[in-house]
């Protein structure tokens, strides 16, 4: 009997979309990962020009009334209600972000969060 490989369709819901012209950085809650529950929320950087997805390894984080801090290994994260900056380390550059309602991400961005997930989702039938 054949093996077929299947790829499962990973539902998410957007919790944060900070947005710049060069990148976007979102928070997800992917609660069809077949993974402990501390991995369904995720953190991803995304290149725009090149729709290359990374997950942002989650370190810290501070919050006062108004300001969100969130400390990743590739980066530090500063945002309000507004706007918000993102300070890459390597190379360190510093990305103005506007805090962006999640139901203006864009289909290609969609569809680029959608291959990252469920190409980290496969099972055997």
């Amino acid at each position: 009997m054949d093996t077929l490989l299947k790829k499962t369709m990973i539902n998410f819901e957007c919790l944060y979309f900070l947005n710049s012209p060069q990148l976007c950085i979102i928070e997800i809650n992917a609660t069809d990962l077949l993974t402990d529950i501390q991995d369904h929320h995720q953190w991803l950087l995304i290149n725009k020009l090149t729709l290359d997805v990374k997950e942002l390894q989650f370190k810290a984080m501070d919050a006062s009334h108004e300001i969100e801090e969130r400390f990743f290994d590739l980066g530090y994260l500063k945002f309000g209600t507004e706007k918000g900056v993102y300070i890459s380390k390597e190379p360190a550059v510093q990305y103005p972000l506007q805090n962006t309602n999640c139901d203006e991400i864009p289909g290609h961005i969609m569809e680029a969060i959608a291959r990252h997930l469920n190409g980290n989702s496969i099972i055997f039938l």
